[in-house]
């Protein structure tokens, strides 16, 4: 009973929250950031063996050429709609600190996932990724968040561009 009622409210703030998503509002938003990732420590393997190994930006940049390009955030202040790249999504958290959000990203297999909870800090522009350990697709998923964290196997760390601030 629980669950369907969490599912239920879920469902109101998403539908309420979904026209802010839109491509409309996104064009105005009134910041935009462009974030960098500069070095990662990478601390468990997705199967939870030790890793403990640090990789600077000209490692990044040579051998993640993907995760070495910056991602642009918008949003517009105290919104909780937020888009990545154009895409639209919601903010767990968004105030005159800094924003957070939480990706779920499927894995190789298909009974497990990985989270990825990002802060960026509006005092100095930094910001901070926190990938999972795999994590079983079922609904315990979404009992995690920024004050129950799962167990990381990866920190990435960067700093954000100012491209809009109004």
């Amino acid at each position: 009973m629980k669950k369907l009622l969490l599912m239920l409210v879920l469902g109101l703030l998403l539908s309420a929250c979904s026209e802010d998503k839109s491509e409309t509002n996104r064009k105005k938003s009134t910041i935009k950031l462009s974030c960098k990732i500069n070095k990662i420590h990478m601390i468990k393997g997705y199967d939870g063996s030790d890793k403990n190994i640090w990789y600077d930006e000209k490692f990044i940049e040579k051998n993640l050429s993907e995760i070495a390009k910056p991602l642009i955030l918008e949003t517009n202040k105290n919104s909780y709609a937020i888009w990545i790249d154009g895409i639209g999504t919601l903010a767990f958290y968004h105030n005159e600190n800094g924003i957070g959000y939480l990706n779920e990203r499927d894995t190789n297999n298909e009974k497990f996932v990985t989270l990825h909870l990002t802060s960026i800090s509006y005092k100095n522009f930094e910001f901070i990724s926190e990938s999972s350990v795999y994590i079983k697709k079922d609904d315990d998923r979404y009992n995690y968040n920024f004050s129950n964290k799962p167990e990381p196997t990866a920190i990435a760390y960067g700093k954000c561009q100012k491209l809009k601030w109004n």
